[in-house]
Parts: C-alpha cells; sequence; structure tokens
C-alpha cells in the first residue's frame, strides 16, 4: 500500500513538475524554445511578451495542474463520481479567480466554448460535443491514480465522467482514455512498456 501511494504522489508530482517545466513555453513554436532557452534543465520565468504565461514566475504550474487537482477533489467528494455541471462550475470558479488575478492563464479553446455553453443553459451532456483540444486530457491523471484501468470499460466510464462536460469527441476522450490508462498501469506497478500498451488499448 506505501509503495501504492507513493506512486499515487510520484504521478501528481511529475504532472506538476512537468507542467511547471513547460510552463515558460506555452504556445511556443519548438524553433523559438530552441531559440530563447536551448534545452530547458530547470525552471524559468515566462517571458514578458508569452501571451498565456507572461508574468508567471519559475516553478509556477499553469491550468494543467490545477484543473488535476480540481478533478481529484470532485472524485474524492463524490465517492468515486464526478458531477459534470460541478465540474463545469468549479472551472469557471477557477477562471474568474485567475482572472482576477490578472493571469493569462486561462481555460483553453474548446473548455472555454462548452462552459459558455453551459453558462447559457446547454445541458452538460451537449455543451462538450466540440472538444476536439487536450484539455480532458491534461486534467484526467487523478483518474488514473484513482481507478484501476481493469476492467476497462467500466474504467473508461470514469474517464468519460471527466471529460463528458467540455471534450466528449471521439478524440478528446480517446486522448484523455491514455493519459488515464498509463497513468493507473503505472500506479498499479506496471512497467512502461505495461503503460503503453495499456494507453494504446484505452485510445
Amino acid at each position: 500500500m506505501t509503495d501504492r501511494l507513493d506512486r499515487a504522489l510520484g504521478a501528481y508530482y511529475g504532472l506538476a513538475l512537468g507542467d511547471a517545466l513547460g510552463m515558460p513555453t506555452q504556445v511556443m513554436s519548438r524553433q523559438d524554445v530552441v531559440r530563447v532557452y536551448g534545452t530547458l534543465t530547470g525552471f524559468e520565468p515566462a517571458l514578458p511578451d508569452n501571451p498565456v504565461s507572461a508574468g508567471m514566475p519559475a516553478g509556477s504550474v499553469t491550468d494543467d495542474t490545477d484543473q488535476a487537482v480540481i478533478v481529484g477533489r470532485l472524485i474524492d467528494e463524490g465517492r468515486g463520481r464526478i458531477d459534470p455541471l460541478r465540474l463545469a462550475h468549479e472551472l469557471l470558479d477557477w477562471e474568474k479567480e485567475m482572472r482576477a488575478k490578472g493571469s493569462f492563464d486561462l481555460l483553453g479553446p474548446s473548455t472555454k466554448a462548452a462552459l459558455d455553453a453551459v453558462a447559457r443553459g446547454v445541458p452538460t451532456e451537449e455543451a462538450g460535443r466540440y472538444g476536439t483540444t487536450n484539455g480532458a486530457a491534461m486534467r484526467v491523471t487523478p483518474v488514473g491514480i484513482a481507478f484501476a484501468v481493469e476492467p476497462l470499460e467500466s474504467f473508461l466510464d470514469h474517464v468519460v465522467e471527466s471529460c463528458q462536460v467540455t471534450h466528449d469527441t471521439t478524440i478528446g476522450i480517446a486522448g484523455a482514455a491514455a493519459v488515464a490508462a498509463a497513468v493507473s498501469t503505472g500506479v498499479g506497478g506496471g512497467t512502461l512498456g505495461e503503460a503503453v500498451a495499456a494507453a494504446v488499448v484505452a485510445a
């Protein structure tokens, strides 16, 4: 159990550390990253002209980590279930808080469009039908931590709960399923090869 907890914490820490490492390069092309930073080997502050992360100090996490924490909290509070409407409101509240802080690191295009639809009264089961970006995949780590990848059908039901309100599309769910399955396999003690294989099957 201690080993499993260590691996679960490692999944969260890995998400946050990788997120913070990549934070200053948001929306930059590969060529621009190489030109400005060379190879990133540690935390760097965002440049003042970055349209997303301008002003963020070295080591800051982005919405990737913040949204994953929200998903984890909702899984816990819902005793394994994620209420799509509650998730929508939590994400909207998060964005309001970020705007109040003057942050440019806000919701991605699919998530924003879906949540605007929910705010207009569109049912949660319809709001995410155009979400084809990576927003569901970036926040799904807690699903992989909380649930075993087998039986796969049950596992995918949990993945869909975390996706539906913003990314209820084949590609949106497939991306999230791949990440969640890899995380779940790793937390369960699987090898890298097993995690990759599970990701492919789940997608």
